[in-house]
């Protein structure tokens, strides 16, 4: 049974899509961050029984999908393809099988393009301060104005400055400062933000640390 998700439905989800973070971290920050309550966010879980076997997320126009090998995948697209808001975009690396791409009927990918991915095991993680002289903080409305004009010229990483709002108003953002300006920014569990900025990409599993990409039409 497909159903939307709701609060209750929180721990479970998570318990999923930590079995692959690696996979998942597009999901797990919009779990953690935006919850079941936005417009612009919706889950829905398939379910066997009273077990949780897929997760799909939708982000605005961009979606995620993530379960088992005996998910309903048929059943999960048709909510894709179904859904009046659409798709632009798709992350694609589903778990239980190679792709999500031949089960929607609505969309196609007339380009993928191959993305490299790395997974760091905690053990490996070995956090350093910053350089001397940068200061690294959790940015906030009063720094509107200055990340506007930090991302007017940012190349494929412009964005609006609606899309620089969101994200202080929604999610947790971070910024280095080099006296007192800004240098860089980080999005933290924030995936609806995808690096690359303006790009609609689908991503999809094609061998140990790699990962395919393609636009949806």
């Amino acid at each position: 049974m497909i159903r939307p998700l709701r609060e209750a439905d929180r721990a479970a989800a998570v318990a999923l899509l930590r079995a692959a973070p690696y996979l998942n971290l597009y999901l797990l920050g919009n779990l953690e961050s935006l919850g079941f309550d936005q417009p612009f966010c919706e889950f829905w879980g398939d379910f066997d029984g009273p077990a949780l076997r897929a997760v799909v997320n939708r982000y605005m126009q961009g979606w995620s999908v993530y379960g088992g090998a005996d998910a309903d995948w048929t059943g999960l697209a048709a909510v894709v393809d179904n859904h009046p808001v659409g798709a632009e975009r798709l992350q694609d690396n589903p778990g239980g099988t190679p792709s999500f791409l031949p089960y929607l009927r609505r969309y196609d990918a007339p380009q993928v393009e191959e993305q490299h991915i790395m997974d760091l095991a905690e053990a490996d993680f070995r956090p350093r301060p910053a350089p001397e002289g940068v200061r690294v903080r959790r940015a906030s409305l009063a720094d509107l104005g200055a990340l506007v004009l930090f991302y007017s010229d940012a190349g494929s990483m412009s964005r609006s400055p609606l899309g620089v709002e969101r994200p202080l108003r929604d999610s947790r953002l971070w910024l280095a400062e080099v006296g007192g300006e800004a240098d860089g920014e980080a999005a933290v569990a924030q995936p609806g933000l995808e690096p690359g900025g303006v790009q609609r990409l689908v991503r999809r599993p094609v061998g140990r640390g790699q990962t395919a990409c393609a636009l949806l039409g």
